[in-house]
């Protein structure tokens, strides 16, 4: 009998220990905090600094404006660890996908992972390893900060930018994610083109990243009414030369157009622009003529409309 129960006991423990195993903690609800001069906050002022952090990780970036500034982030703690000149912050995250699903936020659930390739090609044709390894390390760097993980054995996201002249070239990203295939020309601006390029890369993985949206079940109510279709976003990208106040004054006209909801703008140079649109319905389909009214050829991609 004894026999018998050890015989129990041992296997209660390799079952405990490989539902441990299976259960690995999620790397994005635990959020590094360092004090500065040494002088350590209140916990509750560190939790409020690093929940921010989190929602950078897991809230897709269309709807990071829209998450309410009033949440209470110590109903979101699990535990605070003391650190080196700081704390570690995690957070419980049922607590957190409750919330975020009770508010309708767009979030991802599990960790997209990817297999990133960086590919650069001067204008002759040449490769161009060195600045690839640059930006490559670089990308791996942000990918923490992302709530991304890179490795080798995930889903290949191949980004490539090739030179087309002194201030354009053609960004194109492919491979098995769940970012749709595109290929965009874009203008360079003055300066050193790798800060750029490096932003541009991190835009991408963040555009897969989005991908993985996490997509609640549609729920009809018990009256037999057709589900409300959510307001849409889209991603705009205008590639025309513009000084601030004609900027200002094309931003104004589609914010007042009773079809769009919000627009927020991702970023902003003399060349180019991009913003991401919140429609009021989910179509899209007036973009074209809007801008053709105002002189502008819009055209659809794979990731919202391309403005020249």
């Amino acid at each position: 009998m004894f026999t018998f129960f050890r015989f129990l006991s041992l296997c209660l423990c390799i079952l405990l220990n490989i539902s441990a195993a299976q259960a690995q903690e999620d790397p994005r609800f635990n959020i590094s905090i360092n004090f500065e001069d040494g002088n350590a906050p209140s916990v509750n002022k560190q939790v409020k600094q690093a929940l921010p952090i989190l929602w950078d990780r897991i809230i897709t970036q269309q709807a990071r404006p829209s998450v309410p500034g009033n949440i209470r982030a110590m109903g979101l703690l699990r535990r605070v660890r003391p650190q080196q000149d700081g704390s570690n912050i995690q957070f419980n995250p049922s607590r957190v996908w409750a919330l975020l699903e009770k508010e309708n936020i767009p979030h991802m659930r599990a960790i997209p992972s990817f297999n990133l390739r960086i590919e650069l090609i001067n204008a002759f044709g040449g490769s161009m390893q060195g600045s690839e390894s640059e930006i490559l390390a670089y990308a791996h760097k942000q990918a923490d900060i992302l709530g991304i993980q890179l490795k080798p054995n995930a889903p290949l996201l191949a980004i490539r930018i090739q030179w087309l002249d002194d201030i354009q070239v053609q960004l194109s990203a492919r491979g098995q994610s769940r970012l749709s295939e595109f290929s965009e020309t874009r203008n360079l601006d003055m300066g050193d083109p790798f800060i750029q390029l490096k932003r541009w890369v991190v835009q991408t993985m963040l555009r897969a990243r989005d991908a993985y949206v996490w997509q609640a079940k549609v729920v009809v109510d018990t009256g037999g009414a057709a589900p409300v279709i959510a307001p849409s976003s889209l991603h705009l990208l205008i590639e025309q030369k513009a000084n601030l106040s004609e900027q200002i004054a094309l931003e104004t006209a589609l914010k007042n157009d009773p079809r769009v909801q919000s627009i927020l703008p991702s970023y902003l140079n003399y060349r180019s622009r991009e913003y991401i649109v919140q429609l009021k319905q989910n179509d899209d389909s007036w973009i074209a003529d809007w801008f053709a009214q105002r002189g502008m050829i819009a055209t659809p991609n794979a990731q919202g409309w391309l403005v020249h």
